[in-house]
């Protein structure tokens, strides 16, 4: 019986000690989230189009990489002679604000390849960190996305 007392000790004082780990560590092996936010309005939606921006804005503010895809008339907000000076709301800041805190923080955006043909908008007609994609790009950024968000 005098066996068992500290050998039952060492099991329980074992099962509740907790592993020493430093938060840096396990910071270290988390993997950046990947989102996209999908857009697929611009002046047909204002609110949308900002909506998108700001949540885009707001999730890179968190850690995470994100990519705006754009298609259907949300293409537009990635050509480069459509002026941004929109507002929509009370005291909103223009679109361009937005547009450029989003790019400004490594924000890419990436069009669809067919809706950017269907828009007339070609590669060299597009703003800085724009891109249009091919179909197997815009799988992978699909495919390897953590979280799609949908505007």
């Amino acid at each position: 019986m005098r066996f068992y007392a500290p050998l039952l000790a060492l099991v329980l004082l074992l099962s509740f000690a907790q592993p020493n780990v430093r938060a840096e560590d396990a910071t270290s092996t988390e993997k950046t989230q990947q989102v996209v936010v999908h857009l697929s309005h611009f002046t047909d939606d204002l609110h949308r189009c900002f909506m998108a921006l700001k949540v885009a804005s707001l999730l890179q503010e968190h850690g995470a990489e994100v990519t705006i895809f754009l298609d259907l008339e949300g293409v537009r907000l990635a050509e480069r002679r459509q002026l941004l000076d929109l507002t929509w709301g009370q005291d909103s800041p223009p679109l361009s604000e937005h547009y450029d805190k989003f790019i400004d923080a490594g924000g890419k955006l990436v069009l669809c390849p067919h809706c950017a043909k269907s828009a007339r908008i070609g590669s060299g007609a597009l703003k800085r960190h724009a891109a249009i994609a091919t179909m197997p790009s815009l799988a992978k950024l699909l495919l390897d996305a953590d979280k799609v968000m949908d505007y």
